[in-house]
């Protein structure tokens, strides 16, 4: 059944999917196979360059994976450095968070001294009894 727009006109949609590389190399590779194998060469000859064609095919993968193994290897030293220097700046902000505790820690306890050393002294003026304890009232 044919589409029509509003005018009645017939149209035809087509519609695209992928970019159409890789049925191009499919082609490509089919296409060189078949010219090889249609080739007025002898089998032999055939053969030969097949082989050929298909180690300078093996070396060039072969360049190609080294040349991956060695970005890979860049790119997972890269972010090792990454992670090891954000781990360092990591380590010293908790070891200046530990900083700053312990001396909010020694300045409460500083605080806390010097608030019971005026509490007994307020404690002693108020008593009237010039710095006799409990203890020796008890007596």
């Amino acid at each position: 059944m044919r589409d029509y727009d509003d005018d009645g006109v017939p149209y035809v949609v087509i519609e695209r999917t992928g970019s159409g590389l890789i049925p191009f190399v499919w082609g490509a590779l089919i296409g060189a196979a078949a010219a090889l194998l249609l080739a007025p060469k002898s089998g032999a000859e055939t053969q030969q360059e097949l082989k050929e064609r298909a180690r300078r095919l093996r070396d060039r993968a072969e360049e190609k994976a080294g040349e991956l193994q060695d970005t890979l290897q860049d790119a997972f030293s890269q972010g090792r450095r990454q992670v090891e220097e954000k781990y360092e700046v990591a380590k010293g902000k908790v070891q200046e968070g530990r900083e700053r505790a312990q001396h909010a820690v020694d300045a409460g306890k500083k605080a806390a001294r010097a608030a019971r050393s005026e509490l007994d002294s307020r404690l002693t003026e108020a008593r009237g009894d010039g710095g006799e304890s409990d203890e020796s009232t008890a007596d």
